[in-house]
């Protein structure tokens, strides 16, 4: 997959190059999921924005990395967009976790280390 430029809109060319999605399911995406809505210029071409490809993604991830059917990768969709009033992945959240995650286990390397300092007593056997 390749990386966005920063660009504001991006061909439908660009977008199945991009994330290497054939354009027709990119067409058929778009039937399909209501949350999809790229910007037609007057000429009538889509023009996807970042956040339509963070959708994009998003249901590519859905439907080929976590194996939900297109109905259900549609419930998805809606459910983090009343969770989250976005389709955005909360990192914060995300992150936070992999913090908390790796105290734990700090924590716990710290209590081995000192468990296998004490010395053995009668109740150890």
């Amino acid at each position: 997959m390749k990386e966005a430029s920063g660009r504001l809109y991006y061909s439908i060319g660009e977008v199945s190059e991009m994330l290497s999605i054939k354009s027709h399911t990119l067409h058929y995406w778009e039937s399909a999921f209501p949350s999809l809505k790229p910007h037609k210029n007057q000429a009538g071409n889509r023009c996807y924005r970042p956040h339509d490809l963070d959708l994009l993604k998003r249901i590519d991830k859905l439907l080929n990395d976590e194996g939900y059917s297109i109905e259900g990768a549609r419930k998805q969709i809606e459910q983090l967009k009343k969770k989250d009033g976005q389709l955005a992945l909360n990192l914060k959240v995300q992150n936070k976790s992999t913090e908390l995650l790796e105290d734990i286990c700090t924590d716990l390397e710290t209590i081995i280390r000192d468990i296998s300092r004490q010395p053995r007593t009668e109740l150890d056997g």
